[in-house]
């Protein structure tokens, strides 16, 4: 965060609200690989996702989710939609928004 300071287009979440400016969010902030609770300023990041209006496109894994289980806390937000790499998750089996299957195909 400390080098990205020093380039003038780069805006930081807690000073930039997405929503007044675009259509759609995509959520690509954690991979599936995260583990625990987010940190600041992390967290109220996606905090601040559950309030928002506009679709949130999560890729993967929407961030904060447990890979396997799923959104474990009321205070995350749901996607509109998933867009899964290689394989769906295990969290995916119970989101009830649109889900779709992308990027690198694994071989028979």
């Amino acid at each position: 965060m400390r080098q990205c300071t020093h380039l003038p287009r780069v805006r930081f979440a807690q000073e930039y609200r997405p929503e007044a400016e675009c259509d759609v969010i995509l959520d690509a902030i954690f991979g599936f690989s995260f583990k625990g609770p987010p940190r600041s300023p992390f967290d109220a990041i996606l905090k601040s996702f559950a309030g928002l209006k506009k679709p949130i496109v999560a890729v993967d894994i929407p961030s904060g989710w447990d890979v396997e289980k799923g959104k474990v806390s009321p205070d995350m937000f749901d996607p509109a939609m998933i867009v899964s790499l290689t394989a769906p998750k295990l969290c995916a089996r119970g989101f009830a928004g649109l889900h779709y299957l992308g990027g690198r195909f694994v071989p028979p």
